[in-house]
């Protein structure tokens, strides 16, 4: 029996990571990101924060490089945002740090607000596009600030992606530099987080056998996205990011 090897080992709580991964999925597969915005405030009700974290990571790890994969214009996507990416590279090992030093509610409702309020505007006309001519400068300030956040939180994906709607980036190439940031950005969380020990045997069961139930929900979000126009998938990814901000003032709240 498994609870020979894992004595924490729980059906239940294999059950609550399952379905987790499978609500995550279909909103992966629908937006190319939105998995642990789903899935981590599910688990985290039933289980720690640091668990969560180390058990959502190897999922993301490997629906994002599938993901990526799928989409293509990696070159083309590296070669225009390698500034954000190494920033954030650089910054998110110190928000793993952070994740088992300091009490990080009101950086959660800080960052929560700040999306309800950046997609609020987008959703309502005001655009962002001034980032555009200022990419250069604000991709690696974002980064930085991202890498942070994703660092304790696994959510590094979450303030990039106003960033990525004011470029107005068309629908697949958004797909694709989600894809690459989020691939890559797992493989810096999964190496800080193993460095801070944070993941063990029973976490990556978890992750493992939640991969199944996973990949059922993005393949029936995907096909979901290929029958939205731009227009509706903009509102449907704004419509997320202001989810996310709602879900990081709970959880910091909670």
């Amino acid at each position: 029996m498994i609870t020979e090897y894992l004595p924490e080992f729980s059906l239940f709580h294999l059950f609550v990571v399952c379905a987790a991964l499978s609500l995550g999925g279909i909103v992966k597969g629908i937006s190319a990101f939105g998995l642990p915005t789903i899935a981590m405030p599910i688990i985290v009700f039933f289980m720690s924060l640091p668990s969560a974290v180390a058990i959502i990571v190897l999922p993301m790890i490997v629906t994002n490089f599938v993901q990526m994969l799928a989409t293509g214009h990696i070159k083309s996507t590296v070669a225009r945002h390698w500034r954000f990416l190494l920033a954030l590279y650089v910054s998110m090992p110190f928000g793993v740090y952070l994740l088992s030093t300091v009490n990080t509610s009101y950086l959660l409702v800080g960052v929560g607000c700040f999306l309800i309020f950046v997609a609020s505007l987008e959703m309502f006309g005001v655009s962002f596009a001034f980032v555009t001519d200022r990419e250069k400068i604000t991709g690696p300030i974002i980064g930085l600030f991202a890498g942070i956040v994703g660092g304790i939180t696994t959510l590094y994906g979450t303030l990039p992606i106003f960033f990525f709607v004011a470029l107005g980036l068309e629908k697949e190439k958004f797909v694709a530099v989600v894809s690459v940031l989020l691939f890559t950005g797992s493989l810096v969380l999964m190496a800080s987080l193993h460095g801070g020990n944070f993941i063990g045997p029973l976490e990556l069961v978890y992750g493992l056998v939640g991969l199944g139930p996973l990949f059922v929900g993005m393949w029936a979000g995907t096909k979901v996205r290929h029958r939205v126009d731009q227009a509706t998938f903009k509102k449907i990814v704004l419509v997320l990011v202001m989810l996310i901000g709602v879900m990081l003032i709970y959880r910091a709240l909670a």
